[in-house]
């Protein structure tokens, strides 16, 4: 007499390798939806960065080569009064731009003709910096 043949319960290796990859995928899937997150205002950070030191390029390319540096920023008329300025983001008037004060500017006056300007603007969480380099000849 046979006996009647129980069927095994359980998974093939086929179902068990296709089930592996679709939780693989899906993990996989998971960690790149929540990876941005912590770093997503990178992008505006480095954005506002790139428009603070061009602001300051723009503002010491409108100097002449060699100017008076008496008085405030809004009275400097040369390039080389720049040279070392070291401040959160001010208007070209010397006025404190209290929005931007997690920013710090630094700017650079290299001499010689023509002169090197380099701006560099960091963000305080250490993410997001820029840095502006351009020349001036006395013209």
């Amino acid at each position: 007499m046979k006996m009647p043949q129980r069927k095994t319960r359980g998974f093939t290796l086929l179902e068990f390798i296709v089930a592996l990859v679709i939780l693989g995928l899906g993990s996989a899937l998971l960690v790149s939806f929540l990876t941005p997150v912590g770093r997503s205002a990178d992008p505006m950070i480095q954005a506002q960065a790139r428009a603070i030191a061009t602001a300051y390029m723009d503002e010491i390319l409108l100097r002449s080569f060699v100017g008076d540096c008496s008085g405030g920023r809004g009275n400097w008329s040369g390039i080389q009064c720049y040279a070392g300025l070291s401040e959160p983001p001010h208007d070209q008037f010397g006025n404190a731009i209290g929005a931007l004060d997690d920013y710090q500017v630094e700017v650079a006056i290299g001499g010689g003709t023509p002169a090197t300007i380099q701006i560099q603007v960091r963000h305080d969480s250490g993410r997001g910096g820029f840095t502006l380099v351009s020349q001036r000849s006395d013209y």
